[in-house]
């Protein structure tokens, strides 16, 4: 039984409120693609004392991550400059943004939440030789 109601105008609006909203089972959902967050704090430990880079720099950069496959605490992530991708007009919205420009990936690698291990790739040292050249 659905119950409508005619307004003045003579739009009918249907009020099935009691049904749900059936969604799109293609879409991932929202907790498996995380939006852009700080560093986590053993990857910005590594990248300050590991790889020497600035403190007050590594502490600007974000992250976005995904959960690896059977593994309960540990995440793939990408590092990135949220200055620079506005500049060049590009949103990063989760992990998968990225796929299109690597050239915003400054690191990436994986974490491990439970024994803080931390395996990361410099993508930033190859950058600057490019640009340096």
């Amino acid at each position: 039984m659905i119950i409508t109601d005619t307004l003045q105008k003579g739009i009918e609006v249907n009020w099935k409120f009691w049904e749900k909203k059936k969604t799109d089972l293609t879409v991932k959902p929202a907790k498996a693609q995380s939006k852009p967050k700080n560093l986590p704090q053993d990857v910005g430990k590594y990248l300050v004392v590991k790889l020497g880079y600035d403190p007050d720099w590594v502490w600007v950069l974000k992250s976005v991550a995904i959960k690896k496959e059977n593994k309960k605490d540990c995440f793939d992530f990408r590092a990135f400059n949220t200055a620079t991708a506005h500049a060049k007009g590009v949103k990063v919205e989760n992990y998968f943004s990225l796929e299109a420009h690597p050239d915003l990936v400054l690191f990436d690698g994986w974490y491990d939440k439970n024994s803080r291990q931390v395996a990361v790739n410099d993508h930033y040292k190859e950058l600057k030789k490019e640009s340096a050249a």
